[in-house]
C-alpha cells in the first residue's frame, strides 16, 4: 500500500470517526471538553499540594485554621457513621450531643463525602485532600457545560476560561474552607439552568442545581438564591421573547425555586432551626451604612501572581489576567449587545458594592456579620468576569482580532497596574506580582497580535493556535498562582496529627473493653483541636461549630469551662468534681503525663506510652432526680462559678453546707505592677516600668480534706498567662486566660503545702483588671451531695444515636435532670405516655417524674425534620407530576402536528388512507420516523415540517 493509498484510508477512518456516536458524544455532547475542564483544574491543584508536600507526595497536610478544628474532625465523624452505621440525625460525640443533621448541613453534607468510605482509618485526610481537589475540578467542568451552553461554543477555549473560574483567587485563598466548594462548583450549573430556562424553558436542570446546592451547603446555596434573582433578571432580558413569554418564564422560575428549595427541605428547616438556637440569632442590622475597604485596593487586588486573602483582607476578585485584559473589548466591541453589557456591568457592580457596604454584606451573609472571611460571595464576581472574558473572546474568534480591540485590550490591565501605584504610593515597588502581571499582559497581547497579523490559511486554524497559546500562558499563570494560594494558606505536620493517636485510641478501646456501661462520656485534661470528641471518636463535651447551642456554651462559662458566645465555642479542661459528675464525665485522658486532681476522684486506670487514663469515682448517670428548687436557679452570669455550683448542688439536693469555700490569700507578691485589690478576688492594676509585662503571685495554704481550684479571668485581656504551682511542682502554665476566664485545679497539696498562682500582665496594656478567687472543695461535702443525687439515677437499659431506654426508681415526686442540651427534638415518654420537657440551667432537658418506678423512653428527630422530609417528598411528586404532564403534553402536540401533516394538501395528490382514526395514523409515522423512512408509509404520504416555515416554527416553539 502506497502513501497516498494509507493517507486515504486514514481520512476514510477519520471520516467514519466523525460521522460515529463516540465522535458525536465527545465533541458535539461536549463530554470532551467537560473532562479537560475537570482535569486541568483538578490536575494543577493536585501539582501544587505536591511542591509544597501534601501527603501522600511529603510529609504535610491541608488542615489549617478551622479545617483543623473544625471541618476535619466533622467530616471524620461522617465516615465513621457511613462505615459503621449511626444515625445522621444526632451525635453524641461533641457538645454532650448535638443535632447532627443540622451541623452537617453546613459543614459536612456534601454527597462526594461518601467516597471517603473508600479509603481506610489512616488515609481519611488523603480522601479530604482528594475530594476538595475534585470539587475544584468539578467547578471547571460545570463552568465548561455553562459556556458551552450559553455561548454555543465547543471547542477548548472553554477548558481555558474553566480553569480560570476553578482556580479563582476565591479558591485559592479559601479552600481550606472545604465544605463551601460543592455549591462553589455547582453555581455555574445553577446559571445554566436559569439561561436555558429564559432560553427553551426548560426549568429541571435549575431546580435540581439549586436543590444540590442547598443540601451540600445551606450557606453558600443562599448565595446561589440571591444571585439567581439578578442572574434571571439578566438572562430573561436578553432571551425572552416578549412580554407574554417573560411572564411565563417568571412563574417558571418561581415554581422551579420553590420545588428546589422544597426538595432540599429535609436538610433545610432542621438546619434553620438549629440555628435559631445559636448564636447568630442574636445580630442586630447595622443603622449606618459604611464601607469597609478603599476602592482603589479592591480593584488593584485583581492582579494575579498575589497571596490571596486567607482570612481577613481584601475580597479576593482575581481570576486571571487574561479576564482583566479581555474586559475592555467585552465592554466597547460592537458584536455584543448593549443589554448583554448592562447586565454584566451591573451584576459586578452589585457583587462589589456589596463586599464593600457593611448593610449589604450583612443582608448577603444572611442578615449575619461573619466572625473573619468578611467576602464569602466575591466568588461571583470571578463567575460574571470570566463570563464577560469569555464572551469577548468569543466575538473575537467569531469575527476575527479588531485593530481597536488590540487597543482595548491594554486599557483594564493598565488601570489595574495604575490603581495598584496609588494605593501603595511610596511603597509601590515594580517587581513581585506587579511586574509578573505586566510581563503575562504582555504575552497575551502578543500572541493576540501574531494571531492578526500571521497569514493563516483558514479562521480555524488561526483560532486554534491562538487558544492553545493563550491556553498555555494562562495553564502558566495558574499553576503559580495555585502554588501561591498554598503557600499563602500554608500546610501542618502530617505525621503530627492527631497528637499521640495511638496511644489514645488504645486507651478508648480499653475502656470499650471493661466498660459495660450503655453511656459514659469521656474528655482530655486539655483541648488539642477545640472538637477533640470529634476527632478522636469518642463521646464528649466540647464543641466549637458555628450550630454550637448559644444557652449550652452560656451554661458552661457559669460553671467555669472556657466558653464564648460570640466564638460558638465551649470546651472541657479538667474541672471540678461537681461538673465532671452533673455532666457525666467518667473518664479523662492526659495525653502528657499524669493528672494533677484529686487522688480521692479520679483513680489511674492503665497507660499507653505517656498518655494516662483516669476514671471519675463519681459519674452520674444521663438521668438523676434532682429537687424543684433547681427551677429556681439564676444566672449569675459567670461572675463566680463557685458560687455557682455552690447554689446549683444546694437546689438540687437541698444539702445546706456550703461545698466550695473562699480561700484568703497567705501571701502575695508583685513585680513590676502596682496593684490595688477592689473587694474578694478584684483587682486593679497599673504597669509603670520600663518592662512591658508585670505579674503578681498569689499564695494559698491547702487544707487536708479538702482540694482548692481557682478561677482566673484576664479581663478584657488586660492579663493572659497563668502559672500554677504546688510546692515546687508545676500544675499547668501558658496564655490560660488570653481569651477567656476558666476554672483550674492547683494541686493535689496536703496540710502544709503551699499552692501559687502567678498571673501576668498582657503585652498590649500597661493597666487593666484582673479576677483571681480560690475556693476549696471539702471530700466529705462532696460525697454526700453525690449520694444524695446517685440514690436516684436513671439506670440506661438500650442505647442509640436518636432512642435511649431505661428506668428510673424515684422516692418522692420530683424532677429528672438529663445532661442533654435541651431542644424541641427530644421527646420522653414515662411509661409509655408522652410528658412535657422543659430547660434547667436554661440549657440542659429536665422532666417531672412521679414517686415510684418507672421506666423511660428519651427519643431524638430534629425538629423540622418531618415537616422537611414531607416538603421534600411532596416537591418530589410534584416534579415527576409535572414531567409527566408536560410529556404527555409533547406528545400530543406531536400527535396533532403529524396528523396535521398528512392531512394537509401540500399539492400532491393525498391518497385516501384506509385508517379510520388518528391512533393507528400515529403508530405508523411513528414507525416510519424510527426506521428514518421519510416517504410514504403504506398508502398514506407523510409531509413533514423541515424548518423551513418561520411561522411553524415560532407555533411549534409557543
Amino acid at each position: 500500500m502506497d502513501k497516498e493509498e494509507r493517507r486515504a484510508a486514514r481520512r476514510r477512518r477519520l471520516e467514519r470517526f466523525r460521522k460515529g456516536k463516540f465522535h458525536r458524544i465527545l465533541y458535539e455532547k461536549g463530554v470532551l471538553y467537560f473532562l479537560l475542564s475537570f482535569l486541568i483544574p483538578f490536575s494543577i491543584m493536585v501539582y501544587a499540594f505536591g511542591v509544597y508536600g501534601v501527603h501522600p507526595f511529603g510529609d504535610r497536610q491541608i488542615l489549617v485554621v478551622d479545617l483543623w478544628h473544625q471541618y476535619y474532625p466533622f467530616f471524620r465523624v461522617v465516615r465513621e457513621k457511613l462505615v459503621s452505621g449511626g444515625s445522621f440525625l444526632y451525635s453524641w460525640e461533641n457538645g454532650m450531643g448535638t443535632n447532627f443533621l443540622s451541623l452537617i448541613s453546613y459543614y459536612a453534607a456534601s454527597p462526594l463525602n461518601w467516597l471517603s468510605v473508600l479509603f481506610d482509618d489512616d488515609h481519611v485526610r488523603d480522601a479530604l485532600t482528594f475530594i476538595l481537589c475534585a470539587k475544584i475540578g468539578f467547578a471547571g467542568a460545570f463552568f465548561s457545560s455553562f459556556l458551552r451552553y450559553t455561548f454555543k461554543r465547543k471547542d477548548f477555549s472553554i477548558c481555558m476560561f474553566s480553569v480560570m473560574y476553578a482556580l479563582c483567587s476565591y479558591t485559592l485563598g479559601y479552600y481550606w474552607n472545604v465544605m463551601w466548594f460543592d455549591t462553589v462548583a455547582l453555581f455555574p450549573l445553577a446559571m445554566l439552568g436559569i439561561v436555558a430556562l429564559c432560553r427553551e424553558g426548560k426549568w429541571k436542570i435549575f431546580t435540581f442545581a439549586l436543590a444540590l446546592s442547598l443540601i451540600s451547603n445551606y450557606y453558600i446555596g443562599y448565595f446561589t438564591c440571591i444571585f439567581s434573582v439578578f442572574m434571571f433578571a439578566a438572562a430573561s432580558i436578553i432571551e425572552c421573547k416578549g412580554v407574554k413569554d417573560w411572564f411565563r418564564k417568571l412563574f417558571l422560575m418561581i415554581r422551579s425555586s420553590v420545588l428546589g428549595i422544597g426538595l432540599g427541605g429535609f436538610m433545610l428547616l432542621p438546619a434553620y432551626y438549629g440555628l435559631k438556637l445559636t448564636y447568630s440569632v442574636n445580630n442586630n442590622m447595622p443603622k449606618e451604612i459604611s464601607y469597609y475597604e478603599d476602592w482603589k485596593k479592591i480593584f488593584a487586588n485583581l492582579l494575579s501572581y498575589n497571596a490571596p486573602t486567607k482570612v481577613d483582607g481584601l475580597p479576593n476578585f482575581a481570576c486571571g489576567m487574561l479576564a482583566v485584559l479581555l474586559f475592555g473589548v467585552f465592554v466597547f466591541s460592537f458584536g455584543i449587545k448593549i443589554r448583554e453589557k448592562i447586565a454584566a456591568l451591573s451584576m459586578l457592580a452589585i457583587i462589589v458594592v456589596s463586599c464593600n457596604m457593611n448593610l449589604l454584606n450583612y443582608i448577603w451573609h444572611g442578615f449575619h456579620f461573619t466572625n473573619q472571611i468578611p467576602y464569602r460571595f466575591a466568588f461571583i464576581f470571578c463567575f460574571v468576569l470570566a463570563t464577560a472574558a469569555f464572551r469577548a473572546y468569543d466575538i473575537i474568534l467569531s469575527r476575527g482580532i479588531k485593530i481597536y480591540q488590540l487597543v482595548l485590550m491594554i486599557a483594564a490591565p493598565a488601570t489595574v497596574l495604575i490603581l495598584n501605584k496609588l494605593s501603595k504610593g511610596v511603597d509601590y515597588k515594580f517587581e513581585g506580582a506587579v511586574k509578573s502581571s505586566a510581563i503575562i499582559v504582555g504575552a497575551f497581547w502578543l500572541i493576540f497580535i501574531a494571531a492578526k497579523i500571521f497569514p493563516f490559511k483558514t479562521k480555524e486554524k488561526r483560532n486554534l493556535l491562538m487558544t492553545l497559546a493563550l491556553s498555555a500562558a494562562v495553564f502558566s499563570e495558574f499553576i503559580s498562582n495555585a502554588q501561591m494560594g498554598v503557600s499563602t494558606v500554608d500546610t501542618t505536620g502530617y505525621n503530627d496529627y492527631p497528637s499521640n493517636k495511638t496511644e489514645v485510641r488504645q486507651l478508648l478501646d480499653y475502656e470499650k473493653k471493661n466498660d459495660k456501661s450503655k453511656f459514659y462520656r469521656t474528655e482530655m485534661s486539655y483541648t488539642y483541636t477545640l472538637n477533640d470528641s470529634a476527632l478522636y471518636g469518642y463521646r464528649g463535651l466540647s464543641q466549637f461549630s458555628s450550630a454550637a447551642n448559644v444557652s449550652v456554651t452560656t451554661m458552661c462559662k457559669r460553671l467555669g469551662l472556657y466558653a464564648s458566645e460570640a466564638g460558638n465555642r465551649f470546651y472541657y479542661r479538667t474541672s471540678t468534681p461537681i461538673v465532671n459528675s452533673l455532666l457525666g464525665i467518667k473518664y479523662i485522658i492526659k495525653k502528657n503525663g499524669e493528672l494533677n486532681t484529686e487522688d480521692w476522684v479520679f483513680e489511674h486506670k492503665t497507660s499507653a506510652g505517656n498518655a494516662n487514663l483516669y476514671e471519675n469515682k463519681y459519674p452520674l448517670s444521663l438521668g438523676f432526680m434532682v429537687n424543684e428548687d433547681i427551677l429556681n436557679m439564676e444566672d449569675n452570669g459567670g461572675a463566680n462559678p463557685f458560687e455557682y455550683q455552690n447554689d446549683l448542688i444546694k437546689r438540687a439536693t437541698g444539702i445546706e453546707d456550703k461545698f466550695f469555700t473562699p480561700q484568703p490569700v497567705a501571701l502575695a507578691e508583685y513585680d513590676g505592677l502596682d496593684v490595688t485589690k477592689n473587694g474578694y478576688g478584684n483587682y486593679t492594676f497599673r504597669n509603670d516600668t520600663d518592662e512591658p509585662t508585670g505579674s503578681a503571685t498569689y499564695s494559698y495554704d491547702c487544707i487536708d480534706g479538702s482540694y482548692i481550684y481557682g478561677y482566673a479571668n484576664g479581663t478584657g485581656g488586660t492579663c493572659d498567662s497563668l502559672e500554677i504551682k504546688c510546692d515546687d511542682e508545676l500544675i499547668d502554665s501558658g496564655k490560660l486566660i488570653e481569651s477567656y476566664p476558666i476554672v483550674f485545679p492547683m494541686g493535689n497539696g496536703q496540710e502544709g503545702s503551699t499552692s501559687t498562682v502567678k498571673i501576668t500582665s498582657s503585652e498590649k496594656h500597661k493597666s487593666g483588671n484582673f479576677k483571681l478567687m480560690v475556693y476549696a472543695v471539702s471530700e466529705d461535702t462532696f460525697k454526700k451531695a453525690y449520694n444524695a443525687l446517685a440514690d436516684e439515677q436513671l439506670e440506661i437499659k438500650k442505647f442509640s444515636d436518636t432512642k435511649i431506654r431505661g428506668r428510673i426508681n424515684a422516692s418522692e415526686d420530683g424532677v429528672m435532670f438529663l445532661s442533654i442540651p435541651y431542644e424541641k427534638g427530644w421527646s420522653v415518654y414515662i411509661d409509655g405516655e408522652k410528658v412535657e420537657t422543659f430547660k434547667l440551667l436554661q440549657a440542659m432537658t429536665g422532666v417531672r417524674v412521679g414517686k415510684g418506678s418507672h421506666d423511660i423512653s428519651i427519643e431524638y428527630t430534629p425538629e423540622g425534620f418531618v415537616l422537611g422530609v414531607t416538603a421534600t417528598v411532596v416537591s418530589l411528586a410534584l416534579i415527576i407530576l409535572i414531567m409527566i404532564c408536560e410529556k404527555r403534553r409533547r406528545l400530543r402536540r406531536h400527535r396533532h402536528m403529524m396528523y396535521s401533516a398528512v392531512s394537509q394538501n401540500t399539492g400532491n395528490e393525498v391518497i385516501p388512507s384506509p385508517y379510520n382514526n388518528k391512533a393507528e395514523i400515529y403508530d405508523q409515522v411513528s414507525e416510519a420516523l424510527r426506521s428514518e423512512d421519510f416517504g410514504r408509509v403504506e398508502d398514506t404520504e407523510v409531509i413533514l415540517y423541515d424548518g423551513s416555515d418561520p411561522a411553524k416554527k415560532e407555533a411549534d416553539d409557543a
